[in-house]
């Protein structure tokens, strides 16, 4: 049943056939473990805030703000939502015969490569980044069918068939350089971690963890992408901060290692004096008389 409605199907261009949306809603997501499941629906999940990860049988994906991902139907998938709150916007559809209502998936196909190119492949799942058209489209489709879509099919239809183009021609921009561009993903996604938890005593497994990835491979394409080494990136990252507190704040020098996340005072001292040239009480000093600071 599930497969008679998937979306990479070669079989919506032999005929009259238009998407029709089943469900749609908006939730707001916290501390939330959905059960492994499948529909006959194709389904987009868009992230409008928050971040969250969306499981299938083989593959974890993380999710943040901007972020949608298309389901194929018949994949079993689940949604975890373990950090904060997220906000989400769920369309569900699957295909019925035209009727008078046009047009069909089959005439914007032929006028549209991307389209047809997507409907002839065969994905269990896209994920996308959207530069914000998709989620005007979603909106403006939403807004019409609780002002009584149902009895404005065409206004609707045309709004469907937008909305898959515009995630035909998105999902096209992704698959250009898929490699690179998921290599630069995980390198984006290991800084921010970094960025966050500088002050924690983390190390190159944990990073790892954050971002589904073996340390060692993750070690090799971020000083492939960085010229550094996650240590090096991170050791940077705390010597930053360390001298916007000594500059800026009277955070006792003794206390400041903790601050950035290293648990020797001693390894500190030498860290910044590396970085920097100077000991982390000679750079306060320097900072005071230069700004006249007391």
């Amino acid at each position: 049943m599930a497969a008679k409605q998937s979306l990479f199907n070669p079989h919506w261009l032999n005929g009259e056939y238009r998407p029709d949306i089943i469900a749609y809603y908006y939730k707001q997501w916290n501390d939330f473990q959905m059960g492994f499941h499948t529909h006959e629906t194709n389904e987009i999940m868009y992230v409008i805030s928050g971040v969250c990860r969306v499981d299938t049988e083989d593959q974890s994906i993380a999710m943040r703000k901007g972020d949608l991902i298309l389901l194929n139907s018949g994949v079993t998938h689940r949604l975890i939502v373990a950090e904060g709150p997220c906000r989400m916007l769920n369309v569900e559809f699957i295909f019925t015969a035209c009727g008078s209502i046009l047009p069909s998936m089959k005439q914007l196909a032929e006028s549209n490569g991307v389209l047809k190119e997507l409907l002839q492949r065969e994905y269990s799942y896209i994920v996308m980044r959207d530069p914000s058209d998709v989620y005007h489209t979603l909106k403006s489709l939403v807004m019409e069918l609780d002002n009584g879509g149902t009895n404005n099919v065409s206004m609707t239809h045309l709004l469907v068939s937008q909305l898959i183009v515009r995630v035909a021609r998105l999902a096209a921009e992704e698959a250009k350089d898929s490699a690179v561009r998921q290599i630069d993903s995980y390198v984006r996604r290991a800084m921010e971690y970094m960025h966050q938890h500088y002050d924690c005593d983390i190390q190159a497994k944990d990073i790892a963890a954050a971002v589904n990835l073996h340390p060692v491979y993750l070690q090799r394409i971020f000083k492939s992408n960085m010229n550094l080494t996650l240590t090096e990136y991170l050791a940077e990252i705390r010597v930053e901060k360390a001298k916007m507190l000594l500059a800026r704040t009277d955070v006792p020098i003794i206390e400041i290692a903790d601050y950035v996340g290293l648990n020797s005072r001693q390894y500190f001292s030498a860290l910044f004096k590396k970085h920097t040239g100077y000991s982390p009480a000679a750079y306060r000093k320097s900072v005071e008389t230069f700004t006249g600071f007391n």
